[in-house]
């Protein structure tokens, strides 16, 4: 029998009011409808979380490398094996049911990766980015029902020619079509450890693949020029996105904790902004961070910023709350916002690094972990309940 641990995760906040309000950095300061609260906001809520459930290695399975996780709205949770190329799926309780896919170029299949698995209605979606393709499987008995070549007119647009790879992330959209994120970025006439920008192109693909309209584009991160440190997240962050449920786009470049809200069409909309303080970047910190011990050893080579990633994580949960992990001084941890669309706070609460978070639906929060007896990855579900202060 399954051991059930309750946790209580309450965070106490201290010193302002939430009506304090910090300065402004400069380059804020002509964003319009911007929202800026205070770094000291009280929660409304208290969130306990209650572990009810493990998906995870059995007789009938075994998983060699976890990849991306999903969840239908019956609550079976689909698992992707990036070594083996296949997706489990499980009931609710736990249990196996069945796999699809495994390695190939035929339908159903995957070459390269399995890559931002998604659910909409009564279909599995997954991306396979070595030869841009998508899979969609039909849930009721987990059949490929079509496989996409994405982008196949990508020579019909000048500045999509030579970005790499074709696509990075694809979003499934409720209107039938998709959001394919291009990256782009210098590539001639750079010295050693040079640091450049990356460029993210975002285009709408139609239900058959094609590209049509552009409708964001901005400088996401900064990557050093040398394969062996190339994307240093760790150090120089990223950009992180999310879909509301009606298809409102969410995008935060780590450095701060501003998060832009956009329409469908890629208009911008609105914007808010916690005041964090930023924790500093050292050599002693980033060993406290667990950094790989090969991007610790360039560190000296690298013009890296003076302080990490203010944050790290997004989420957008089935009621269109934004889960946000932001870097806090113990760096065994994550501190994770609960906001509302708007940005008001809900609750805070601390989280293990080592236990990231995959998503939040149905009530529920799915998170990865590994067995401290075996070493084997799971996925461990817990119970979400909000109460008032």
């Amino acid at each position: 029998m399954r051991k059930s641990v309750f946790l209580i995760l309450i965070l106490i906040t201290k010193g302002c009011s939430s009506q304090q309000i910090e300065p402004i950095p400069q380059k804020l300061q002509e964003l319009e409808n911007l929202t800026v609260y205070s770094a000291h906001v009280k929660s409304k809520k208290t969130i306990s979380l209650q572990k009810d459930a493990v998906y995870s290695e059995s007789g009938e399975v075994l998983i060699g490398r976890m990849g991306e996780v999903a969840v239908d709205s019956l609550g079976r949770v689909y698992i992707a094996d990036i070594g083996k190329k296949v997706i489990y799926s499980f009931a609710p309780d736990g249990q196996y049911i069945n796999q699809v896919g495994k390695y190939g170029r035929g339908p159903g299949e995957f070459s390269s990766y399995i890559k931002n698995l998604q659910i909409h209605g009564n279909r599995l979606y997954a991306f396979d980015p070595g030869p841009s393709r998508l899979n969609i499987f039909a849930l009721n008995n987990m059949v490929i029902e079509k496989t996409i070549s994405l982008g196949q007119n990508r020579s019909n647009y000048h500045e999509l020619t030579k970005t790499f790879p074709l696509i990075r992330n694809l979003f499934v959209t409720g209107g039938g079509t998709y959001i394919a994120e291009f990256v782009s970025h210098p590539t001639k006439d750079l010295q050693k450890y040079q640091n450049v920008d990356v460029t993210s192109l975002y285009y709408v693909l139609d239900y058959d693949g094609n590209i049509s309209d552009k409708i964001l584009e901005f400088t996401s991160e900064k990557r050093t020029n040398l394969l062996l440190v190339r994307n240093l997240k760790d150090f120089f962050g990223h950009v992180l996105h999310g879909f509301s449920s009606q298809n409102q786009i969410f995008l935060a470049q780590s450095e701060d904790f501003l998060v832009k809200k956009y329409s469908p069409n890629g208009d911008y909309q609105s914007a808010f902004y916690y005041p964090l303080e930023k924790i500093s970047l050292s050599k002693e910190t980033a060993v406290e961070a667990k950094v790989h011990e090969s991007h610790i050893s360039k560190m000296h080579l690298i013009d890296l910023p003076e302080h990490f990633p203010v944050l790290n994580d997004m989420i957008i949960d089935d009621e269109n709350r934004l889960w946000i992990a932001t870097t806090v001084e113990d760096m065994g941890i994550y501190e994770w916002w609960v906001l509302e669309e708007s940005g008001e706070l809900i609750t805070r609460f601390y989280w293990p690094r080592n236990e990231p978070i995959e998503l939040v639906k149905n009530g529920y929060m799915y998170t990865r972990q590994t067995d401290e007896e075996n070493g084997l990855q799971q996925v461990v579900r817990y119970w979400v309940e909000f109460q008032e202060m």
